[in-house]
């Protein structure tokens, strides 16, 4: 018996598509229930990596996003994911929302500068919504939120993704959102991971600078309301300059760390997973560098097993 949660993998889009598929068909094989596909503006297109996915792993549900609808108009997005489920059946998911403060930024959006932000994801929502009941298309719709603004709109989704790890900050954004009934949107994680055996010092630094990215990224209300703010002034100052991540991990200590990623030894992910399921988290996604290779893909599922 697997353990209580929809457990997904993280994938890149910019990695190989040769790489993509073979964790995809890994996934599929060690039994978990969903990959799912980053979409950021330097990378792959996501929906063209899913069609990838989905022809050569013939089961396993996919879920793309988080898709920025400051980047794409609902309608698009709507179009792929009717488009995948015609080609490939109806096991696609959607995750929606602001995107990446970085990222965004790299292409000349600025969030500071728009107004209205959750109202904007949540017309996109139901356009999207819209678009696929006309094409009687069955698909969730994701949340990608964190702060309360966001949170607040998590009611009219189907789920809701965090993007952090740290028990006392999901327990707050449930809160916050007014989540965890029953008859409510699934609530879900989205978080860097590295979760081993045995660990490596370089999948240690790749942990450390995917987390460092989240943290940096993270909302200013969060990092006030759990005391991270001071502690990643420098960082944050440092990243708007644009210099290697590398640099900006020095200024962010390890605590801020270690609250933005699911770094562990697999002896302690059971404990971890049943605090989650005492929040009611449904799906949690280990992102990257869980998804590194296939060894750590298989390490992840060795340690499922053992918390199982």
């Amino acid at each position: 018996m697997g353990p209580p949660l929809e457990v997904g993998l993280g994938l890149n889009a910019n990695e190989t598509l040769r790489s993509t598929i073979e964790k995809s068909i890994t996934s599929e094989a060690l039994s978990l229930d969903y990959v799912w596909i980053a979409d950021l503006p330097d990378q792959l297109y996501a929906p063209v990596v899913a069609s990838v996915v989905a022809a050569s792993a013939k089961r396993i549900r996919i879920g793309i996003g988080l898709m920025s609808v400051l980047l794409h108009t609902p309608r698009q997005i709507a179009m792929a994911v009717t488009a995948l489920n015609r080609a490939y059946g109806e096991r696609f998911d959607l995750c929606i929302g602001a995107g990446d403060l970085r990222q965004l930024s790299r292409v000349g959006l600025h969030l500071d500068n728009i107004r209205d932000l959750p109202l904007q994801v949540l017309k996109a929502k139901r356009q999207i919504s819209d678009q696929l009941r006309k094409s009687s298309v069955k698909a969730e719709i994701w949340l990608g939120a964190q702060g309360p603004k966001m949170l607040a709109i998590a009611k009219a989704f189907d789920g809701v993704l965090l993007n952090f790890s740290k028990p006392e900050m999901i327990e707050w954004a449930i809160a916050e959102a007014g989540l965890g009934k029953n008859s409510g949107p699934k609530i879900g994680i989205y978080s860097p991971s590295y979760v081993h055996l045995k660990p490596r010092p370089n999948m240690l630094l790749l942990a450390k600078l995917a987390s460092a990215t989240v943290a940096i990224g993270a909302s200013s209300t969060v990092l006030r309301r759990f005391g991270l703010y001071d502690q990643l002034r420098k960082g944050r100052k440092l990243a708007k300059k644009n210099p290697t991540l590398e640099s900006v991990l020095y200024a962010i200590p390890d605590q801020v760390i270690r609250d933005f990623s699911i770094t562990m030894k697999a002896a302690n992910l059971r404990s971890y997973l049943a605090k989650l399921e005492s929040l009611k988290v449904k799906h949690i996604v280990f992102a990257y560098p869980q998804g590194y290779s296939v060894e750590t893909v298989k390490q992840l599922k060795k340690a499922l097993d053992l918390a199982s």
